[in-house]
């Protein structure tokens, strides 16, 4: 099968690309191959898995109209593109769990949450929701295109090699010891990158998938303080994390109902939160 990746050098991209590249033919489609905003053409696919996005939290406070920009106009091209072609292309498109944070913080619905969640944009200006808010929009998009696709929601997905998400940096601002933690009292379903591989790479040759929007998590939630304790501990830092209030915006919990991936491909994830923490940090602390 051939497969044209966006994205592939970002955290996702990477794993996802050489777990596949053994059997697939892969394209791989970043920056030096061209801009996304820019181009029109593509390569002729039978699978498009479209990662490509700002998803630096940082950038949603202070690259508002970048990330919204970045995230929108891309998918619109790929899939302007793909839905004339003679031959459609599976279209996997990597969604986001922020799109019901509104939901469950504002109005209450169920945790762990399902992939039903009505789409809450509490603030549209709280920059905070661009990430949201754009990446919601591909979804629609896509369901509208009338390819083949599946929308993947992962959720807090870590591991050696990500950049700008709370473990990392966590671990990058304890060694220059600085212990504090934004959103202390928050939680979120961690899922370490192998456990998220695998299920993806089960579910883009799931046939009961196509037409279905799938969360990956865990089925369980940890507070951000417990996570920051523990990545202490496999740091041997002996001192306690220091909680401070979270940035207007971010979900108070986010825990995945993960019911339907098990049905589909009888997935588990088998890394503890411990297991993962210490591959994480044994890696950034080479």
């Amino acid at each position: 099968m051939k497969i044209l990746i966006t994205g592939a050098s970002g955290f996702l991209g990477r794993h996802i690309t050489k777990r596949l590249q053994h059997e697939h033919d892969i394209v791989s489609w970043d920056r030096k191959n061209g801009d996304l905003i820019e181009q029109y053409n593509f390569p002729k696919v039978d699978c498009v898995i479209h990662l490509a996005a700002m998803v630096t939290t940082s950038d949603y406070y202070t690259k508002t109209f970048d990330v919204i920009r970045n995230n929108i106009i891309p998918t619109l091209n790929l899939l302007t593109f793909y839905r004339q072609q003679k031959h459609k292309p599976l279209f996997i498109y990597a969604g986001t769990p922020e799109v019901y944070s509104g939901a469950t913080d504002l109005f209450n619905y169920k945790i762990p949450t399902d992939e039903n969640a009505p789409f809450v944009i509490a603030d549209p200006r709280n920059p905070r929701w661009s990430y949201a808010g754009s990446k919601g929009l591909g979804e629609q998009a896509l369901i509208a295109s009338g390819l083949d696709y599946i929308i993947i929601r992962p959720h807090n997905v870590y591991g050696p090699g990500q950049v700008g998400h709370f473990v990392n940096e966590f671990i990058e601002r304890a060694k220059q010891k600085d212990y504090t933690v934004k959103g202390s009292n928050n939680t979120r379903s961690w899922l370490y990158i192998d456990d998220f591989c695998d299920a993806f790479i089960k579910l883009i040759t799931c046939k009961e998938a196509i037409g279905e929007t799938i969360n990956i998590g865990n089925s369980y939630e940890t507070p951000v303080i417990d996570l920051a304790k523990i990545i202490l501990q496999k740091m041997n830092i002996n001192e306690q994390p220091i909680a401070l209030e979270a940035p207007e915006g971010s979900a108070n919990r986010r825990q995945a109902d993960t019911s339907k991936i098990k049905k589909l491909i009888n997935w588990e994830p088998v890394i503890t939160l411990e297991q993962g923490l210490q591959l994480t940090v044994e890696n950034l602390c080479k």
